[in-house]
């Protein structure tokens, strides 16, 4: 069996803000920089998404999963929000975005499981905090 190596080349493109300082342009209106916490970044709720990307070889089949591992009341414990799978092209990236809920993201700790096949190979923690 073949072993494919995965690694994750960027974690944070947090929004259009974020995201267009990452790339070099200049952001509409200025976001709270995320901060590493041994639980995870800690993100701001006035995010409008939040993506991981992953470079992974070409034809590389990934599924990510993101999970509301402790939101209160407004989900049960590891409640699945959403899944996708993925495929690399060519040592390209393979992407997994959650947009922000209609209603706002409730404050809490969410993660990110990425799996190829049935292995997962990879863990992202976050938390999701009110801007102070």
């Amino acid at each position: 069996m073949k072993t494919q190596k995965l690694s994750v080349f960027a974690l944070v493109a947090l929004g259009a803000a974020v995201a267009g300082t990452v790339l070099g342009s200049a952001p509409s209106r200025a976001e709270p920089p995320a901060v590493i916490q041994p639980m995870g970044m800690v993100l701001p709720t006035s995010l409008p998404k939040v993506t991981f990307y992953f470079r992974a070889p070409g034809g590389t089949k990934l599924t990510g999963a993101f999970i509301a591992e402790d939101v209160g009341k407004a989900a049960p414990k590891n409640f699945v929000i959403d899944s996708a799978t993925v495929t690399a092209v060519d040592k390209m990236a393979a992407t997994f975005t959650l947009a922000r809920p209609a209603k706002g993201w409730p404050v809490g700790q969410y993660r990110l499981e990425v799996k190829h096949g049935d292995k997962l190979v990879h863990v992202e923690r976050f938390m999701m905090m009110d801007a102070q």
